[in-house]
């Protein structure tokens, strides 16, 4: 028999009102966030499947969320993915499209014919212009590369953490590894200020310059006498690590690293990376949520509410703080960003595990 959210009530011990809150509200109920994710943790285990064809028979909506996103990016992978574990623990449908540059009206209008109810656009290049034909829809921009977003990570913020945690070790010059990517004119503002606080100095170095020559970069990092370095992502981190390594060039001892958006493998470098990690799962529920309330309130259109999420600092060894070895090893196959390989086996986030949190 499948399972119902009168089930779920029993196991819990609470009322089957409390559940559908949990399962298919829009964050606004009266439901604390921590029931709310018991309710939903409770539910995936017992495979609990929503019945949105009798919701529509009540005279709801359609229950069916468009989402615009871009295929192959890490980050963008796992935060879409986790917008549509949210909606569908919410008794939504996913309605799910590719977007590139140009098409975004359009997508969203062959989103709309197809009876969704509203559209969640993901790293779009730029936001659009409000005179642009859109749907007469609810519609939340999330992380939008230029321009500004409904929702976003602080990324001038993740910037300023992990430049401070370096100058907060005591050094007074910290350097900027740029790779290619849009995000980085935001990071490096956040560069930029904490240098600035701390009356501190600092150049940029751009990847772009070197052709991917990791010998070029090396030979430019020593006749600059650079010590310390803030780089724009963890793979660039890892990679300079790894070349730092067979120069003979000791991190962090000879040079202090510390990256940016919390990917798994930061866990398995030699020493760990130190990593301002992109909160997913507070990103994609606070993104869900803000959709859902614009859908009950009738609020269509582009309205750009420029919310940000905080980054947070997660240490390894790589920055000078003490190395520590992963203390809890997977069993499933891993999605490749740190917060979520952490919520996909265990339930918790790594700040419940791992006692270095810096806020």
């Amino acid at each position: 028999m499948p399972v119902t959210q009168k089930d779920i009530a029993m196991l819990m011990g609470i009322s089957r009102q409390a559940v559908a809150a949990a399962l298919e509200g829009d964050g606004s109920s009266r439901v604390s966030a921590r029931t709310r994710e018991k309710v939903q943790k409770l539910a995936r285990e017992l495979n609990y499947i929503p019945n949105a064809a009798a919701r529509k028979l009540r005279g709801g909506d359609s229950r069916t969320i468009g989402i615009l996103a871009p295929s192959g990016m890490p980050h963008s992978n796992t935060v879409y993915a986790e917008v549509c574990h949210i909606l569908r623990s919410s008794a939504y449908t996913v309605l799910t499209m590719d977007h590139a540059a140009g098409e975004l009206p359009q997508l969203c209008h062959q989103l709309a014919s197809c009876g969704v109810c509203g559209i969640i656009v993901m790293d779009c290049i730029n936001t659009p212009g409000k005179l642009l034909p859109m749907p007469d829809l609810p519609i939340v921009f999330c992380r939008t590369k230029l321009g500004w977003s409904d929702i976003d990570t602080d990324k001038e913020l993740t910037g300023y953490l992990g430049t401070k945690h370096l100058l907060d070790h005591g050094y007074g010059r910290v350097d900027f590894l740029s790779g290619h990517g849009t995000m980085n004119s935001r990071r490096e503002q956040g560069w930029k200020r904490a240098l600035q606080e701390a009356g501190s100095t600092g150049e940029i170095i751009s990847m772009s310059e070197y052709d991917g020559n990791a010998a070029r970069l090396i030979s430019r990092l020593q006749e600059s006498r650079v010590r310390a370095m803030f780089c724009s992502n963890d793979f660039i981190a890892a990679k300079l690590m790894r070349a730092l390594s067979a120069s003979g060039i000791r991190v962090p001892e000879d040079i202090a690293l510390v990256g940016c958006d919390g990917f798994s493998f930061v866990e398995f470098t030699t020493p760990s990376l130190t990593t301002v990690v992109q909160p997913v799962h507070e990103l994609a529920q606070q993104c869900v949520d803000m959709l859902l309330h614009r859908i009950k309130e009738h609020i269509h259109g582009i309205i750009l509410e420029r919310a940000v999420i905080p980054p947070r600092l997660w240490l390894g060894g790589s920055c000078g703080c003490a190395d520590h070895a992963p203390e809890l090893l997977y069993q499933l196959n891993t999605t490749g960003n740190l917060e979520k390989d952490y919520r996909l086996n265990f339930n918790v986030s790594p700040w419940e595990v791992i006692s270095t949190e810096v806020n």
